[in-house]
């Protein structure tokens, strides 16, 4: 008996209790996505890589509501997107490189037209796979062709060009 067999013998079968965290953390995942996917579409990186800003500067600049920005700013810290060195907000060294549109590192358009696009036909994964039914731009427009629906709409064009790029 090899040193590995004996080793996974001897151990309990009890040893790995099952846990419901990887469950969860999927499943609640789209919290994270959607709190990032908002900051992109408000700029928050952008702005930020002006200069750090206090939390009603902050706040102001970017028209949210006091209500809800400091946590929306501290859910951003503690998913790494953001910095706080007490009352100041920075962008971290990653989201300050990729996710300032006026660098030619930006990769935010994807980001942008995932939040814009794509979201709101994932909500429709139950209903696709029940039905079999396309739930993309071009079950909205009826005739089949994505592109054709892209086309359509300049603004959703535009989306769509910048993720490319």
């Amino acid at each position: 008996m090899s040193l590995s067999t004996a080793a996974a013998v001897q151990a309990p079968a009890h040893a790995s209790a099952p846990s419901p965290e990887h469950i969860l953390q999927l499943g609640l995942s789209f919290w994270a996505s959607k709190t990032l996917l908002s900051a992109v579409e408000m700029e928050v990186f952008t702005e930020l890589a002006k200069h750090p800003e206090d939390l009603e500067t902050l706040t102001g600049r970017l028209g949210l509501h006091p209500r809800s920005s400091r946590d929306f700013f501290d859910a951003l810290v503690a998913l790494g997107f953001l910095e706080r060195n007490d009352v100041i907000y920075s962008n971290s060294p990653s989201t300050d490189f990729f996710l300032d549109k006026h660098k030619p590192s930006y990769i935010g358009g994807m980001l942008e037209m995932a939040n814009r696009r794509l979201f709101k036909h994932w909500n429709n994964l139950t209903t696709a796979l029940r039905t079999g039914l396309p739930q993309g731009e071009s079950s909205q427009q009826g005739d089949g062709d994505t592109f054709a629906a892209l086309y359509a709409d300049p603004e959703r064009l535009k989306v769509f060009l910048r993720a490319m790029t």
